[in-house]
Order: C-alpha cells, then sequence, then structure tokens
C-alpha cells in the first residue's frame, strides 16, 4: 500500500510540473498575402487565416494544435495576439482583409477574434476600429488595449474569465499618425503608444477606462513595437529606420519622459522587437534586405535576428543570427532561454536557443502553413 501511494504521489507531481513548465504562444497566419521578388500581391481565392499553438515550455518546441478561419493580417506591427496571464484565451486582430469589390486590392479590417485556447474553438469577434493592430493585455488580465491603425484611435476591451467585451473605443489623434500599437507598464497605468505615421511616441496615463497623453517623443521613422520592462521603469521601441537606413532601438526613461538613448541595429527594417519576461534581452527582427528586389544592391536572401542585452538603460549587442525572408515577430520562453521567429517568405517559425545572449539555430521549423505574421506568449512583456 504504502509503495502504491507514493507512486501515485510521483505521478501527481510529475503531471503538476509539466502543466507548470507549459507555456503558450500563438502565431497569427495570414494566407491572403505573398511576396514575389519584392512585391506584395493578393492570393487568389486563400483558404481562411489561422493560428498556430505552441508550447515553448519544451525544446524541441511543441506544436499544440491550430485553429482555422481566424482573421489576421501581416500589415501593421506582428503584436497583433495577446494571450491572457493565465493562458485560458487569446486575441487576434485583423488589420486588413480582401476588399470584397475587388480581391486584388486589400481594405481595412476591424475584427479582433477571442479563441479559447484550451478547447482551441473560436468563442467570439469583436468590432473594434479600421486597422485593427497592435494588442496588449494587462497584468491581471482584466484589460486590452487594442491599437487602431487606421482610425488613431484605441479599443478598451474588459475581460471576465472567457468573456471579453468592448468597453468603449478613444479617440486620440489623426489616422495618418498611423497608431500602431500600445505597450503595457505591469501596473497598468502607462501605455507606450507607437505612431507609425509620423515617428513619434505618445506616453499615455491609463485607468478608469479613460486614455490621456502625457508625453510626445520623437524617434527614429516608423516605429512599431514597444514593450516595457518589469519594473516599470524603460521602455524599448523598435523603428524600421528610413526606407534608405537600419533599424533602430530607442530606450525610453518613463519616468523623466525621455529619451535615453538609441542603438543602431546594423540591418534594415527592423519589423518585429521582443522583451524577454525579465526584461534582460531583446530580441530584434530585420527584413534586412530579404524584401528588396533580387537585383536590388540592397538585396539579401536572409533576415537577421538581433539580440540585445538590457541593463538599466543601456542597450548592447551581444549575437545576431540569420533568419528567413520577409520575418516578422519574436517570442521568448519564460526564462529567455528559447527564441522562435516567424518567416513570412519560408511559412515557418524557426527556434533558436540563447546562451546567456549567445544565439544558436536548433534547425527546428515550425509550418504555419498561411505567412507567419504576428506572435506573443503570454509572458512576452
Amino acid at each position: 500500500m504504502r509503495k502504491t501511494v507514493i507512486v501515485g504521489i510521483c505521478v501527481t507531481l510529475g503531471f503538476a510540473s509539466a502543466q507548470t513548465n507549459a507555456q503558450l504562444a500563438v502565431s497569427s497566419n495570414d494566407h491572403k498575402i505573398k511576396q514575389e521578388n519584392g512585391v506584395n500581391k493578393n492570393v487568389a481565392n486563400p483558404p481562411p487565416d489561422s493560428i498556430t499553438i505552441v508550447d515553448l515550455g519544451v525544446l524541441p518546441v511543441k506544436v499544440v494544435g491550430t485553429v482555422e478561419n481566424v482573421p489576421g493580417s501581416v500589415v501593421g506591427p506582428p503584436l497583433s495576439v495577446a494571450i491572457t496571464p493565465d493562458e485560458s484565451i487569446a486575441l487576434i486582430a485583423s488589420s486588413s482583409k480582401l476588399d470584397p469589390a475587388d480581391p486584388n486590392k486589400l481594405t481595412p479590417d476591424d475584427r479582433v477574434t477571442v479563441v479559447d485556447l484550451k478547447d482551441r474553438k473560436i468563442l467570439d469577434t469583436l468590432t473594434t476600429g479600421p486597422g485593427a493592430a497592435g494588442i496588449s493585455i494587462t497584468k491581471d488580465g482584466k484589460r486590452a488595449y487594442v491599437a487602431n491603425r487606421m482610425a488613431g484611435s484605441i479599443s478598451i476591451l474588459s475581460i471576465d474569465g472567457k468573456q471579453v467585451k468592448l468597453v468603449k473605443t478613444v479617440p486620440l489623434m489623426k489616422a495618418d499618425t498611423l497608431l500602431s500599437h500600445v505597450a503595457l507598464a505591469p501596473d497598468g497605468g502607462t501605455g507606450v503608444v507607437t505612431r507609425n505615421g509620423d515617428a513619434k511616441v505618445e506616453l499615455m496615463k491609463l485607468g478608469d477606462d479613460n486614455i490621456t497623453s502625457s508625453a510626445v517623443l520623437d524617434v527614429a521613422p516608423r516605429p512599431y513595437a514597444a514593450s516595457v520592462t518589469p519594473d516599470g521603469k524603460t521602455a524599448v521601441v523598435a523603428s524600421l529606420g528610413d526606407p534608405k537606413a537600419n533599424g533602430v532601438l530607442t530606450v525610453i526613461d518613463l519616468a523623466g519622459g525621455k529619451v535615453a538613448g538609441t542603438s543602431d541595429i546594423g540591418h534594415e527594417n527592423l519589423e518585429g522587437m521582443m522583451m524577454s519576461q525579465d526584461g534582460r534581452w531583446i530580441a530584434g527582427v530585420a527584413h534586412a534586405g530579404s524584401t528588396r528586389p533580387k537585383d536590388a544592391p540592397q538585396f539579401k536572401p536572409n533576415g537577421m535576428l538581433v539580440l540585445y542585452r538590457l541593463d538599466g538603460d543601456k542597450l548592447t549587442k551581444v549575437s545576431e543570427a540569420p533568419i528567413g525572408g520577409w520575418s516578422q515577430g519574436a517570442s521568448f520562453s519564460r526564462d529567455g532561454s528559447v527564441v522562435i521567429v516567424q518567416n513570412m517568405h519560408q511559412a515557418n517559425m524557426q527556434v533558436f536557443k540563447n546562451d546567456n545572449g549567445k544565439l544558436t539555430d536548433t534547425g527546428q521549423t515550425i509550418p504555419t502553413v498561411g505567412g507567419a505574421a504576428a506572435v506573443r506568449s503570454s509572458t512576452d512583456r
């Protein structure tokens, strides 16, 4: 009897450990668009968009499942996915869709899809604003903020278990500012908003379902992604950069409301950026010439994953590695030792190890069928 009890306890503890170590990430896959020799083209009669759910808590990274008919888009920052802290649901925004009047064109979309990650099914579809793009969820899991890129507004969503509702949409600026993403401080009281259209970052005060501006800062051209450190003191913003220049990371002192420093990453078009959960690592995803026509002087067959160490307000470049083409988002495992990167050209995700700043390609790729366009885990900042 004693032996049976001990075995039972071991099995139970083992199961609990496996559950604790699991960490879900969701890739939004755009089936509508492909790129040929540097030119974006719509796919004729494409299959429905989808999401791929993976577990970053194991290596090799495990595919948990897929859900079809989840609208998504490669247009905008690759941050149009967010997962609640308890990993029960994911929110996926769709910034563009095929124009019903002309399938050769895209038109702004305004849908946010709610997906049950356990049962892998669609729960609801909400309407926010034109160009629904970057999404962030508060640390307590009760509110989400959606940047409506073609409207200059942010939509506030309430989350109660698996029930998600639109609270209100707050108009904030002109549509041509291309308000693209809102990153959140851990206390939920500060939002860092990227304005892709006019090379600015706006610091916002959040609370009582209101949004008000506190500061506007100049940054490098075409800012997209933003992340905030766990202590809420510092933000990092990624700018694609001028079309003829490299991408730039900007460090912002949130308490002082000022730019603390910048770093030229050495490659063009810094499309995606993500901070590890502990705030120590910054992963930048650059096209690096992979979206140029093959006869262009700047053409290169691969993009580049660039890894930085963040210490206070100081960024130090520590490693880089080649990736696929037209690459988009990145996501860290909980301990920062694994990084996955999305490739639109190859319609897959690559898996890298981060050994205290040294990047190593594991050789694992995860097919996404459609172009891998945006990704987030529950712990990505």
